[in-house]
């Protein structure tokens, strides 16, 4: 599955977290520099994939399936999953 420049974004930012960790979209948002539409878009597809994985509480907390981490730690994405300072 190819991403979009909003999907490696959205999962390269979740999956630098420690598993237990989780994001709301607003702290997406501040995290990828992404617009809130943006960010609700790439999750959706990321969820329905299996690639991101959100709370049941609210507000919704985001965070990366394993398949997410391999997924966005091939080589053309690994740009996209390093943390950020």
């Amino acid at each position: 599955m190819a991403f979009t420049e909003a999907e490696a974004k959205v999962l390269g930012t979740l999956s630098v977290l420690d598993p237990i960790y989780a994001l709301t979209a607003r702290q997406l948002c501040h995290a990828t520099g992404l617009t809130e539409t943006s960010i609700h878009r790439a999750l959706m597809r990321l969820s329905r994939t299996g690639l991101a994985i959100g709370t049941v509480q609210s507000p919704a907390r985001w965070r990366s399936s394993a398949r997410g981490r391999v997924a966005i730690g091939r080589p053309v994405y690994r740009e996209y999953a390093r943390p950020r300072s």
